[in-house]
């Protein structure tokens, strides 16, 4: 095969791959089943699966996108429920500064398969500015409590909002035991069972009541709070990994 017609085939590859992630309504990503989010989600604009897609380094994309005057976003989750373990996401792009108005979520989610209700059951790393609501943060850790120990109004069992600078490649790790959990973010893209070049790390410690104790989908999403962004946003996740305690 002639190296023209070699990268034309590639590229057609990568094109078809993109297409079929896009309209599709579930993805496998390293290795594991996705379920992509089509309509209401987080935010005030919708998850659309055309937001997201696989490229040939096997890196995952989700925009916020203006198509047409109206906004979109991305969401997914795994099909299967991962429990007590270390969830690693390695990120790409500077999420330290994206438009005030963007979220970037990494977490746990029961409720997505009917685990818990809403501010139940959820584990958080989260890299954004909060429409410059949260005095200048740029990420948070956040525990919301066990099944059947929601909060008053929802609010959390535990957040940590701070604010942090890092590089354009970025390891988000969260570590969920039965009664702590451990949230670290390192510069680079770090191997699972390695800690380095930390950034910020921070560690929640409690009982049964406040940490969830059940197994949950993970979710990744890009979505806007409040508003709208200026411009069409977007991130790469490079990898995810878990690895069960």
């Amino acid at each position: 095969m002639s190296k023209t017609l070699a990268v034309g085939t590639l590229l057609s590859g990568v094109l078809l791959w993109t297409l079929q992630c896009a309209h599709a309504q579930t993805v496998t990503w390293v290795g594991r089943s996705w379920k992509l989010t089509s309509g209401h989600m987080a935010g005030v604009a919708p998850g659309s699966p055309a937001n997201i897609s696989i490229d040939a380094h096997g890196y995952l994309h989700l925009g916020i996108v203006q198509q047409n005057g109206k906004w979109t976003a991305a969401e997914l989750f795994t099909t299967e429920n991962l429990g007590f373990g270390t969830y690693q996401w390695i990120v790409e792009g500077n999420v330290y500064d994206m438009d005030p108005t963007t979220v970037l979520g990494l977490f746990t989610y029961g409720p997505t398969h009917h685990i818990g209700a809403d501010a139940e059951d959820e584990l958080d790393i989260e890299f954004s500015q909060w429409n410059k609501t949260c005095h200048g943060c740029n990420a948070d850790f956040t525990v919301y409590p066990a099944t059947g120990h929601r909060k008053p109004k929802g609010v959390s069992a535990w957040e940590d909002n701070f604010h942090v600078s890092g590089g354009t490649l970025t390891t988000a790790r969260m570590e969920w035991f039965p009664d702590h959990i451990v949230f670290t973010i390192m510069n680079g893209a770090q191997t699972i069972r390695t800690v380095a070049d930390v950034i910020k790390t921070d560690t929640y410690t409690s009982d049964a009541t406040n940490i969830p104790q059940l197994a949950a989908p993970v979710g990744i999403n890009l979505w806007c709070f409040k508003q709208t962004p200026a411009q069409d946003q977007s991130v790469v996740i490079r990898d995810f990994q878990f690895v069960a305690h």
